[in-house]
């Protein structure tokens, strides 16, 4: 599953429901993509879509757990969260340093 096809599957599922098989199916989801975004060879979120995107569904998560008291609802919106930090620390990885204060070659 991509990164794109685990939202719009988050996204119906908030928008209903979810029944417990579900929601674990989405958190072990969301797991396997944390693993394999280090494996990415470029940028993932180049222009913010991405956490955008993702801090909605975090938000939508909140409110249904809020409606619903899920337990597995929460467990999603933290695994969310590990999702895109995940993606965070992978972008910063391949991202040039900006560091003006480089003195590697001063003694």
């Amino acid at each position: 599953m991509t990164i794109t096809e685990f939202h719009q599957a988050v996204m119906a599922a908030l928008a209903t429901e979810p029944d417990e098989e579900t929601l674990q199916g989405l958190t072990g989801e969301a797991q396997q993509l944390a693993d394999m975004v280090g494996w990415a060879d470029d940028i993932i979120d180049k222009d913010c879509r991405v956490s955008d995107a993702f801090m909605d569904l975090q938000a939508r998560a909140r409110a249904r757990h809020e409606v619903s008291n899920d337990g597995n609802v929460a467990i999603l919106h933290d695994v969310l969260g590990e999702l895109m930090a995940a993606i965070l620390k992978h972008d910063e990885d391949l991202r040039p340093s900006s560091d003006s204060d480089d003195d590697s070659g001063v003694l």
